[in-house]
């Protein structure tokens, strides 16, 4: 633990340990308890702490703008969306993680120091509390002021983020003698260090950490060269402390909460639900359990029962949901979360399908778009971004809105059809992991299977944490780790970024690695970025050794060959070999990966700046591309983006690249950089189209954009939920690829004798004929199916007086269905069994039958199966097939005596 009591005691704090939970605390004047709960309950609801009311976003520009007069460089908030700059979590938790890995492992250097933040932060690990506790929201407004100091520049540490605290809170009129440091410890991210937890009236405000030392695999802490200020405060409790209003959504977004009100006719009981709050800031609230109790406890304080304070709160709590759920909704959809079944969308999806739920519990009849609306008209006084965005949120909620009514009347046979599984199993309570498997696949909540179980007299126990329980199984990304490869070589110097028109080279031998060849230097391209390697040979004087592959591991390249050419190369280190590439290869890559860049700035403007690559693999002859869009990609869309395109190519556009500090490269043009991914290093390689796109980029391109030659978009395809790929050619391989089309729609148009032109409107009238004669042949199908099960219905024999019919007929197994269903419906046929020549049989049975246990399926399973084939159904009706189609007869014969067995042996044991 740091010792600060000599910051502390120069503002007049005193060390104490607190009587209830026995931690030490600071603080001015005489008490006995640290000032946080549950050891000090809310003193501040209906009581403010401060003289004059503060709301969210006046507290927000306050805050900004004192520790900017304190020296502080305000930085503008990150994106939400955390894998714009990073690789191992999907959404924003801290403004700290604005800044990990890069400037936190001292890689990097930070945007300023010291720098002011007011970043918006989504955490749903307490999802299913929002609205209920007064206190939790999804996503929060995280003050922060942030410091990073190294050995050769001490910006500051403890004292000074003690005493701009302290100064901040008193600024705000809060009296130092309800302030309290509560010493502590904090760990995340690899990092820890200790810590203060700020606290004032039974709340904590600000937590002030001292980021020191990194965490080993086994525990032990070991001190890192870069010490890190960083603090969080929490800018809705400040506006809530200084309001006293029964909740924090009140005090954060009372105007979007007042308008839900009065849609839904709800009035605000502040006694309720101020005591609610109360009661709630005791009580760490982490599982059912606790919530429980929450409710327990103040229903006994207020003197009501459960169920009156059940009706007097849910309205209120769905309220509050609402406005929290789609705060973090404008934010996620604004910076450019897709929703969809995977990663930081099933989260957006998630918030967003709850958020309908509680619409429909509270009866309200607007639509989730027109309450965005609010939201986003609210939210855009601060973030003009989210102005900026309001057109394709909204279209996002719209569509998202069609797809989860059509999922809910889907789901409701997916539910029916797992309870009947349970059913079946003994099972008297569906399990809580098909509860949430249903939810996971099908997108299916809770209180929709919940409905469908008691339609069908069924128990399901839905958790009162069930989003927090799913929303836990999606908040990171799965890091796959490496086996590491230890070379002991120099890394390979790149040559092919200063001499890119050179094919080929001369380089020292280093030695070999597995059946890799080492060099001092390369022209080679290694494969990375989603473009393939260059391929070529290296001359060792002797002979030519065609290079296959290249990869780069730990800054030096791979040169693999074919296994056994090394062996004459063993004695060969230190000297000089040639190399050349396949040019033709390389070009046409290079043309790929340009067009890429330009396909992807074209996708952008026409479809709208939410469209992030979500992957792309150069090739040769074809290319593509994956885009993270709402939905299908329209052929009139497709046609303006590949115009676009090849404009941009007509107008040769110079391309541009340098090497920039990652830093400054962030500064000036943002996170579009990291378009086709993160890429690693404090200095990145900036490819630039002077006014189209900008991205870090190790591949290579053409210098110009008319050497791409064209750029055809071959075809488009939805390869998972929001996300939209393209399939392209670039240059020489376009050009083939429209000869291809072309050959395509002469020999179609040849086949109905008609010119190219004329194919469309022929291949309709073609096709509206065929549909007219498809539906003549199954009326008259089904004319002869009657006639035949007329003329089979005389051939029926009574067995034990159940009527049985088996026979051979000249159809196939689709009409064989219909006739032996038709005999056993209408035709008052107890037992049928047809087959044909090909070796299919069909069979149906009466209730009659199976009252009588003859069941269908396993008849028709045995009878398949002499004819070395299998079957199977419903004990009602079945079908059949083999191979040896000429032993059909054998197979009716069979069924014919084991009706007869099964019957004669139901008599022998007197029923019957």
């Amino acid at each position: 633990m740091i010792t600060m009591s000599v910051q502390l005691e120069k503002l007049g704090y005193t060390k104490k340990v607190c009587k209830t939970c026995g931690n030490d605390f600071w603080s001015i004047g005489e008490r006995e308890t640290c000032g946080d709960a549950p050891c000090d309950e809310y003193q501040f609801i209906g009581n403010p702490a401060t003289k004059e009311s503060y709301d969210l976003f006046s507290i927000h520009d306050l805050f900004i703008r004192f520790f900017q007069e304190r020296g502080h460089t305000p930085i503008r908030r990150y994106p939400v969306l955390a894998k714009r700059w990073r690789d191992d979590v999907f959404l924003v938790g801290a403004s700290i993680y604005n800044f990990q890995p890069w400037v936190t492992s001292g890689q990097v250097k930070p945007p300023a120091n010291p720098l002011v933040v007011a970043q918006p932060s989504i955490r749903l690990n307490d999802v299913d509390n929002v609205g209920r506790t007064g206190r939790h929201m999804t996503c929060f407004t995280m003050g922060g002021h942030h410091a990073f100091n190294s050995e050769d520049n001490q910006v500051y540490w403890e004292d000074e983020t003690v005493k701009h605290c302290h100064d901040f809170i008193t600024h705000l009129g809060i009296d130092e003698e309800e302030i309290t440091f509560i010493e502590s410890w904090w760990e995340g991210g690899g990092n820890s260090g200790p810590c203060y937890e700020v606290c004032v009236r039974g709340v904590e405000l600000a937590t002030l950490v001292f980021i020191q030392y990194r965490t080993l695999p086994g525990g032990e802490k070991e001190e890192i060269p870069l010490k890190i200020v960083d603090t969080g405060y929490g800018l809705e409790r400040f506006a809530w402390i200084s309001q006293g209003t029964p909740t924090a959504y009140d005090a954060s977004f009372g105007p979007v909460i007042e308008e839900l009100q009065e849609m839904a006719g709800v009035e605000l009981n502040h006694l309720i639900l101020g005591e609610n709050a109360q009661v709630a800031g005791m009580m760490d609230i982490e599982d059912i359990a606790d919530l429980k109790v929450l409710r327990t406890k103040v229903a006994e304080r207020l003197g009501i029962t459960l169920e009156e304070l059940k009706e007097a709160t849910e309205p209120m709590e769905a309220i509050y949901v609402i406005a929290d759920h789609t705060r973090c909704l404008a934010f996620m959809l604004a910076d450019g979360v897709i929703p969809s079944n995977v990663k930081e969308g099933y989260l957006a999806r998630l918030i967003l399908r709850r958020t309908i739920r509680f619409i429909k519990k509270l009866g309200l009849n607007q639509s989730l778009g027109d309450i965005m609306n609010i939201q986003l008209n609210f939210l855009s006084q601060t973030y003009p971004e989210i102005r900026n965005h309001q057109e394709h949120i909204l279209r996002v909620i719209e569509l998202e809105e069609k797809r989860y009514l059509k999922t809910i009347r889907k789901g409701h046979q997916m539910v029916k059809k797992s309870i009947k599984y349970l059913k079946k199993d003994k099972k008297d309570e569906m399990p809580l992991d098909m509860l949430i498997k249903l939810y996971d696949s099908q997108g299916l909540p809770p209180d929709t299977v919940e409905e469908v179980a008691r339609e069908m007299d069924f128990n399901v126990n839905v958790p009162d944490n069930f989003y927090t329980l799913v929303a836990a199984e999606h908040s990171e990304e799965a890091v796959e780790e490496e086996t590491p490869v230890e070379l002991d070589f120099p890394e390979t110097i790149l040559t092919f970024y200063d001499e890119p028109l050179e094919t080929e080279f001369k380089a020292r031998y280093l030695g070999s690695f597995q059946n890799n060849i080492i060099l001092d230097q390369t022209l080679f391209y290694p494969e990375g970025g989603g473009q393939p390697s260059d391929i070529g040979h290296i001359d060792t004087g002797e002979e030519k050794i065609r290079v296959l592959h290249s990869e780069k591991l730990d800054g030096v390249v791979l040169h693999r060959v074919e296994e056994g050419k090394l062996e004459k190369l063993k004695h060969r280190t230190g000297s000089t070999l040639k190399g050349k590439i396949d040019w033709e290869r390389r070009i046409a890559l290079a043309r790929n990966h340009t067009a890429t860049h330009l396909l992807v700035a074209a996708a952008r403007k026409v479809l709208g700046d939410h469209i992030w690559q979500a992957g792309a693999q150069k090739g040769v002859k074809k290319s593509r591309i994956d885009l993270s869009h709402y939905q299908r990609i329209s052929q009139e869309e497709l046609h303006k983006i590949e115009i676009i395109a090849n404009r941009w190519v007509m107008e040769n556009i110079p391309l541009k690249t340098q090497w920039m500090d990652r830093t400054d490269a962030e500064k000036k043009y943002g996170f579009i950089l990291y378009q086709g991914g993160v890429v690693p290093g404090t200095s990145i390689r900036v490819v630039q189209i002077p006014g189209v796109d900008v991205q870090a980029c190790a591949g290579t391109h053409c210098d110009y954009t008319g050497e791409i030659g064209l750029v055809k978009v071959n075809r488009t395809e939805r390869i998972q939920d929001g996300v939209e790929r393209l399939e392209f050619s670039a240059g020489e391989a376009a050009v083939e690829s429209m000869q291809t089309n072309d050959v395509l729609l002469h020999d179609s148009a040849a086949v109905f004798k008609v010119e190219a032109n004329q194919l469309p409107k022929t291949s309709e009238r073609f096709f509206s004929e065929w549909k007219a004669f498809k539906n003549d042949i199954k009326r008259l199908q089904k004319e002869v199916a009657k006639l035949k099960t007329e003329s089979l219905v005389n051939q029926t024999e009574e067995i034990n007086s159940l009527s049985f019919l088996s026979d051979k007929v000249d159809a196939d197994i689709g009409e064989l269905v219909k006739m032996v269903t038709q005999l056993t419906d209408d035709g008052g046929v107890d037992l049928v069994v047809l087959g044909n020549g090909e070796g299919k049989i069909a069979g149906a049975a009466s209730s009659k039958a199976i009252k009588r246990d003859i069941k269908i399926n396993e008849i028709i399973k045995e009878a398949a199966a002499i004819m070395g084939g299998g079957g199977g159904g419903r004990p009602n009706l079945a079908q059949g097939a083999g191979r040896d189609a000429d032993k059909i007869n054998d197979a009716l014969e069979f069924v014919r005596a084991a009706v007869k067995d099964k019957m004669a042996q139901k008599n022998l044991n007197g029923f019957g």
